[in-house]
């Protein structure tokens, strides 16, 4: 379970800093776009959209693909959607990828935070406050991070550090073993299987 704990932290500090990433370029992306923070918040409101879409659409696609799967998408979908913003696509693409964006670190989030609950069977409360220290440590990471790129001009290098941190998520999480939680899963699944036959 210590690892499953260590790849939650690990996934909290990429959904915190995919948070807050959008927000903290905020400025010199408006700029280049030729818009106002009016357009800046349409952008938000289009990832917390997909964000709710994730999250609530999340038992759906856990019934179909599995939470290993689901994670996979997620992390997927967060990579993918970094990458195209840190293309500076046109405005009309920025705002169609964002909800792709909000929808990978929604599922992220929820996925992680309901594994935790659901298979440390010790301390749940001390492993939950962890994971939520390095959502934080995420969302203080990015600004700074920001912050500099933004001085040599480079504000859209902020979205390429969020989807290297997330594909070395995607990455880290592919191969993963956890024992007895593999075998839980695989008695979810059979469950599963079972109710729809």
């Amino acid at each position: 379970m210590r690892r499953l704990i260590w790849l939650g932290c690990m996934s909290y500090f990429i959904i915190g800093a995919a948070h807050v990433v959008m927000g903290s370029v905020m400025e010199p992306m408006t700029d280049y776009y030729g818009g106002e923070y009016a357009d800046g918040g349409q952008l938000v409101f289009n990832q917390f959209s997909g964000f709710l879409a994730g999250v609530l659409g999340l038992p759906w696609i856990i019934g179909r693909l599995g939470k290993r799967k689901a994670i996979l998408l997620a992390f997927t979908l967060l990579t993918a959607a970094e990458i195209v913003y840190s293309l500076k696509p046109s405005w009309g693409w920025m705002l169609t990828i964002a909800p792709i964006a909000g929808c990978g670190f929604g599922m992220i989030e929820a996925i992680i935070g309901a594994m935790i609950i659901d298979y440390v069977r010790e301390r749940k409360a001390a492993a939950m406050s962890r994971v939520e220290v390095f959502f934080g440590l995420g969302a203080l990471f990015i600004p700074a991070a920001s912050g500099l790129l933004i001085v040599y001009y480079r504000w859209d290098a902020a979205f390429l550090v969020v989807a290297a941190i997330s594909l070395l998520g995607l990455l880290l999480w592919r191969p993963v073993k956890f024992g007895e939680w593999d075998a839980q899963l695989a008695e979810e699944r059979r469950k599963q299987g079972a109710v729809a036959a």
